[in-house]
């Protein structure tokens, strides 16, 4: 795959720029800038995505003239402004797939009919189901595939053959034809090969029975989705939107050269894709990475000679798992639900949005309503599918999109030149950039540059836990051999290692009756050490410690003696950088007199080296501040006082 993008977009004034136009946006620049006082334009209102992409504070018409298919209509190649000519305008907007939690196909049947009367309009059919005739019949019975068509990835030991005679007995069953059965029933070798590490057969092997069923499909069941692209593991192992992009898009590419040598070729195999994705919590982005694929794929498949073919493909989006948490789970509604309208507004075809509690335990019944009700309300209350691109034209909106295109269709190359998806991930080269970008967030995640709102930033320690239970796993899939290896690439999830601290917080409160304590020893009047003394007791909060000491003090030594007096391990001086020099050595001195097994920490960090190694001496254990590794530090305070 040799075939490039448009070129480069040309500079923000592009190359029929109005004078008048450009002196008002210099005006504007110069006025910005004298504001900033001396701070750099770029770094303060310029900011980085974890793609490389810099979003700009404020976008105009001339940083999109350059931009290619602008001008394109939704349901025309390179289907920029989506795949159909109405958009989501039609008698079903997009397709809820929701997952149901259940112990058995009739338990599972039982549940899908209560939420089909509830408004979701799919079936995610759990994937060991699919080689069991019974477990099948029983699971769909009396679903209709018109009003909810089937969504399933199969399990990468099942065949084509068994998949094929277990819906050939529930289609006879039924009375119906193969050409009845609508939605996605896809192989994805690739992908559990990627996620899970192995397979129980040769690529080779699983490339066949991809063949297999594909072929049948296309014979019997003309809208049945048969060849699966699955790309979210990427986001929930901590990689970034391009690299799912590329990876999506050079799976694809994979699939479409095994099946070609296959004999399946690319006029049967295009309109058979069904693609899947995560969707983040970063808003424009994400909406931007939907608009971003299909511009991709149309590249792809033109490479191939036909980039109408894309318009065939479907596309999934789930919310990801990645930035869920199990402290605070309330406010992951809030985050599903912008990951589901950048879904929605990207021009998905389908979406499954998570349960608030999904990470929790099994999503009980409350949950599940909440989370189909958010893709309702999209589409029914606040009508996002009457209009086709509703995004389209936003100036923001289309530069990202070509950013993100260009980004993505790079690091595909960058594949493509170590032979392709399957080399690639053979010699560990899919995992490496993704494990640059999952480090990257750890250390943004350990400093709070990267926020994950009720776990390391604003907790409540106040906050009732739900009730735990064993989050419900899909039924196994059965083969556990291994005929070809890799380095599977792992999820987990941002908020762990903070849920780990409250974790051992709250045991430590449970065996001790009460809670983690730091003194907070405020020194000076209000204007003083206000500042210093909330950030102190935020950042001890996101370990699960409680902060005490409501009064401040006049003089050092007073300080001193309250915080000795309360029996707190840990104990924070706050106060200003320019009453430090003369506060600290009174103020840890008399405290280590006092109580010499308190650990003391200052709420700042000086400029200069030599007085950091001077308030150490004096008696100062650590500093807290914005750059300071917060969990690391917490882990190593809690260990000090005995939680574990």
């Amino acid at each position: 795959m040799s075939a490039k993008l448009d070129s480069p977009t040309a500079s923000p004034a592009g190359g029929n720029a109005n004078p008048d136009v450009e002196a008002l946006r210099r005006a504007w620049r110069e006025t910005v800038e004298k504001d900033l006082a001396g701070v750099p334009f770029e770094k303060k209102l310029v900011t980085r995505t974890a793609e490389g992409i810099d979003l700009q504070p404020l976008y105009h018409r001339g940083m999109v003239e350059a931009v290619p298919n602008r001008e394109s209509l939704p349901g025309q190649a390179p289907f920029l402004r989506g795949s159909h000519a109405r958009g989501a305008k039609g008698e079903i907007a997009w397709r809820i797939a929701q997952p149901i939690p259940a112990a058995s196909p009739a338990e599972f049947n039982k549940a899908l009919l209560a939420a089909l009367a509830r408004g979701q309009n799919a079936a995610l059919v759990p994937s060991a189901y699919l080689a069991d005739a019974a477990a099948l019949t029983a699971a769909l019975r009396d679903i209709h595939f018109a009003g909810a068509p089937v969504y399933a990835s199969v399990c990468s030991s099942t065949t084509a053959a068994a998949l094929t005679a277990s819906f050939s007995a529930l289609l006879k069953a039924r009375g119906e034809s193969w050409s009845a059965l609508q939605g996605a029933v896809t192989l994805d070798p690739l992908a559990a090969l990627a996620t899970e590490g192995k397979l129980p057969v040769s690529l080779e092997a699983a490339t066949a029975e991809l063949a297999s069923w594909t072929s049948h499909a296309a014979a019997q069941a003309p809208v049945l989705k048969t060849i699966g692209v699955d790309a979210g593991w990427v986001i929930d192992a901590g990689g970034n939107s391009a690299q799912e992009l590329a990876v999506a898009i050079s799976m694809a590419v994979e699939y479409l050269r095994r099946l070609a040598a296959a004999k399946v070729d690319v006029n049967t195999a295009a309109p058979r894709f069904a693609f899947s994705f995560a969707v983040g919590s970063q808003f424009f982005p994400e909406l931007a990475k939907f608009r971003a694929f299909r511009l991709l794929w149309a590249r792809v498949l033109s490479a191939h000679g036909d980039a109408s073919l894309a318009g065939g493909a479907s596309l999934h989006a789930r919310t990801a798992l990645f930035n869920k948490t199990v402290l605070d789970p309330y406010v992951n509604m809030l985050r599903t639900t912008t990951e589901a309208l950048s879904a929605v507004l990207g021009g998905v075809d389908s979406l499954q949005v998570g349960a608030f509690d999904e990470v929790v335990r099994t999503p009980d019944e409350f949950s599940q309503r909440i989370a189909r009700n958010i893709a309702l309300m999209l589409s029914e209350e606040f009508n996002f599918a009457e209009v086709a691109d509703a995004a389209g034209g936003s100036w923001l909106v289309e530069k990202l999109t070509d950013d993100l295109a260009r980004k993505a269709w790079g690091l595909f190359q960058d594949i493509e030149k170590k032979g392709g998806f399957a080399a690639a991930l053979a010699a560990g080269e899919i995992q490496k950039p993704i494990a640059a970008s999952a480090s990257e967030k750890r250390k943004q995640l350990d400093t709070r540059r990267l926020s994950v709102l009720g776990t390391n930033l604003f907790p409540n320690l106040k906050e009732k836990h739900l009730a735990p239970s064993a989050v419900a796993a899909a039924p196994a899939c059965g083969c556990g051999c291994a005929a070809v290896t890799v380095t599977p690439v792992k999820a987990w999830r941002a908020a762990e290692g903070y849920e780990a601290l409250r974790a051992i917080a709250d045991r430590f409160a449970k065996t001790s009756g009460k809670r983690p304590q730091v003194f907070l020893a405020k020194i000076g009047p209000v204007k003083q050490h206000k500042p210093r003394a909330d950030f102190a007791a935020g950042f001890f909060a996101v370990g699960g410690f409680e902060a005490i000491g409501k009064e401040a003090f006049e003089t050092p030594e007073a300080a001193a003696q309250a915080a000795a007096a309360s029996g707190a391990p840990v104990v924070v001086l706050c106060s200003t950088d320019d009453t430090y020099p003369v506060l600290v050595p009174a103020f840890a001195s008399a405290l280590k007199a006092a109580k010499p097994g308190v650990v003391v920490i200052l709420a700042g960090l000086p400029a200069e080296p030599a007085t950091v190694e001077a308030y150490k001496q004096a008696g100062i254990d650590d500093f807290i501040h914005i750059r300071a590794n917060v969990r690391e530090l917490l882990a190593q305070l809690l260990a000090k006082i005995g939680a574990k």
